[in-house]
């Protein structure tokens, strides 16, 4: 891996020649174009199948990754909150298998899929497309293992007995333990709250009560989105406070704990 300067040479993005190249934290970084020597394997396609459906989805986690991960990447290893995520998650997943009949598989909305082509509903003969999820010849689709999704990691103390229930709209969070006595809880850590909807893609993350102030807490839902399946996840994070310039006081993200995952609801 190789860097240059930004300011002297420019910046450079995208595939140039057997290197990738792309921008992190103002320095430009080469990598080494790595190419399979047989990228139709089993075992290879279902790496790629898991590495791009956790790549779409730190996408749509983007906002909770960026905080729950802040602090994960080791200094100077030029990795980001989001590559940390990948890491984290690639394998956190699980096999769907689709139906079979005399060797064919049908597809979610009755598409025939045959020797990874698909079938459209015009009988025109295509290759299979992100939209039709992370398929894997032959084995079904990889999917997510909602209780198995970290969404943010790190030393910070977080009671496994913390629970959320939904009435009328309203997210209640319950934190009977907040953990003041344990050696990695901070009074000043803060409660952060992430509420995923699979069928829109989308994630809003709410901030809550500092641990010591932290028991009960209510996060209030969109309403166009009450009749959609969520998932809900929370982690305590540190507080680190920054002063600029112009005197303005503001939160960035320290140290977090590991997300614990609240339940899967659906509020119609």
């Amino acid at each position: 891996m190789s860097h240059a300067d930004g300011s002297v040479l420019g910046l450079e993005h995208g595939k140039i020649g057997d290197r990738i190249a792309v921008v992190l934290d103002g320095k430009q970084i080469y990598k080494k174009l790595y190419k399979p020597t047989n990228p139709r394997t089993p075992k290879q396609q279902m790496h790629r199948a898991k590495l791009a459906f956790v790549n779409r989805l730190s996408k749509v986690l983007a906002e909770a990754v960026n905080m729950g991960f802040a602090k994960v990447p080791v200094k100077g290893s030029c990795q980001s909150p989001r590559n940390a995520f990948v890491k984290a998650n690639w394998d956190n997943g699980s096999i769907v298998w689709a139906e079979r009949e005399h060797g064919r598989v049908n597809g979610a909305e009755g598409e025939e899929r045959e020797h990874g082509r698909v079938n459209g509903a015009e009988g025109e003969e295509r290759e299979p497309s992100q939209e039709d999820g992370a398929e894997v010849e032959g084995m079904g689709a990889w999917e997510l293992c909602p209780e198995r999704l970290e969404v943010a990691k790190g030393p910070r103390y977080i009671s496994r007995s913390i629970a959320a229930t939904i009435e009328e709209g309203v997210l209640h969070v319950t934190c009977c333990d907040t953990g003041m006595t344990d050696v990695n809880a901070v009074g000043d850590d803060q409660l952060h709250v992430a509420v995923y909807w699979p069928a829109t893609q989308t994630t809003m993350v709410y901030a809550g009560p500092l641990r010591k102030e932290c028991g009960e807490c209510y996060f209030e839902l969109p309403e166009e989105s009450l009749e959609k399946g969520l998932l809900v996840y929370a982690w305590f994070q540190a507080t680190k406070y920054h002063r600029a310039n112009g005197g303005k006081t503001t939160v960035r993200p320290g140290q977090a704990s590991d997300s614990v995952f609240l339940g899967s609801f659906l509020t119609n």
